[in-house]
């Protein structure tokens, strides 16, 4: 990504992974954040529309 991107002269796709790597970082470091999203999903979601 980092070759890609100075090679268009534009670093945000380099800020954007950053941004989402430290998201990540939060959630492993809060316990509490990590159950919530690691905990499997309650209930029925509904049937699945048909494909087009």
């Amino acid at each position: 990504m980092a070759r890609g991107a100075t090679s268009l002269d534009n670093l945000a796709p380099i800020a954007v992974l950053l941004t989402q790597w430290r998201h990540t970082a939060e959630v492993h470091a809060d316990p509490a954040l990590l159950a919530l999203v690691t905990r499997e999903a309650e209930g029925d979601f509904g049937p699945v529309p048909p494909k087009a």
